[in-house]
């Protein structure tokens, strides 16, 4: 069962009640004294105070979005980096009552929230080419990273110190960072136009294709001649000429790589083809497809199995340590 956004709020306002390790952290509060929350398709966040630092607190609206992000969690946890803060998820940090009066309990994700300037802050006090030098190290850094952060907006973004650091890792993958170049230049050229400056990077040409992908509310770059889009509805493909390939009906979607793409559906992750169609059903935890050496990690209930390119299982399930 998942907890409502009126639960959250009632757990934030009540920590000490509804909070295992975050008991003593208090929500930042608005001026009616309520928390304040932002939600996007898959969690509602709240910042809170905790053990002197503030943080970023989201809670999951569906059961597979912290399955999204688990991977991502995971490997961050053992990087050694300045460029991203540390995410991580809480297992059953949340607790609360059904309306049958049984104790529920649900995970969470918290992200550190360095002290710094939003975007548009930035850009009132520093000189643009200084935000710019900026935003060219970042993207250098996460491309070192092999890290995409797949929503890179002036929102995710925190000026600290003399650098941007990206936030809100809930749509991240490690592989194929240069999903992330559109993003940049779109910032970038925010940057210009708020500096007076009209100019625009020649690097803006190589993104024309995606100018026909209209009617989106996100549009992710062409692998394989498909484009992975995000829709009211959920998560899809269309091709160049924006004719709807597979429809956006999942909760989450990868790029396709070797005919392939990793899916999130109600019912879990599964492994699709370009046609749509099913090459390991959606009733697993994790779903660690390899397009290099052509195999699929496949984990249900903390068991561990591997498939083959055809969806043939191959060994069975038992205990070992997940692949990122």
């Amino acid at each position: 069962m998942t907890p409502t956004i009126q639960t959250f709020i009632r757990a934030l306002l009540t920590p000490d009640l509804a909070f295992h390790s975050l008991a003593s952290a208090r929500a930042v509060v608005g001026p009616d004294g309520w928390p304040q929350l932002m939600r996007t398709t898959r969690f509602a966040e709240a910042e809170i105070e905790w053990e002197g630092r503030r943080w970023l607190l989201s809670l999951p609206l569906s059961s597979s979005a912290i399955l999204s992000v688990e991977r991502t969690a995971s490997r961050i946890g053992r990087l050694n980096t300045a460029w991203l803060t540390p995410y991580r998820i809480l297992p059953g940090e949340m607790q609360w009552c059904s309306p049958t009066g049984e104790e529920q309990r649900c995970d969470l994700v918290l992200q550190y929230l360095p002290e710094g300037l939003s975007f548009p802050e930035a850009l009132r006090r520093e000189p643009a080419e200084r935000l710019l030098t900026a935003l060219d190290t970042l993207q250098k850094e996460l491309r070192g990273l092999n890290f995409a952060h797949g929503n890179l907006r002036e929102t995710n973004l925190r000026w600290v110190g003399d650098r941007f650091i990206p936030l809100r890792y809930h749509d991240a993958r490690f592989g194929h960072p240069e999903i992330d170049e559109p993003a940049f230049e779109a910032l970038r050229e925010r940057v210009l136009r708020e500096s007076g400056s009209m100019q625009v990077s020649d690097a803006t040409a190589a993104y024309d294709p995606l100018l026909k992908l209209t009617g989106h509310r996100w549009v992710y770059p062409i692998f394989e001649g498909l484009a992975c889009v995000v829709d009211d509805s959920g998560w899809g493909y269309v091709d160049p000429e924006n004719r709807v390939v597979i429809p956006s009906t999942f909760e989450w979607a990868d790029n396709f790589h070797e005919g392939r793409a990793e899916v999130i559906t109600k019912t879990g992750m599964g492994l699709i083809d370009r046609q749509g169609a099913w090459i390991i059903p959606p009733v697993y935890d994790i779903i660690d497809y390899d397009p290099v050496e052509s195999n699929v990690y496949v984990c249900k209930d903390g068991l561990w199995a591997e498939f083959d390119y055809l969806g043939r299982q191959q060994s069975e399930f038992g205990e070992r340590e997940a692949r990122t």
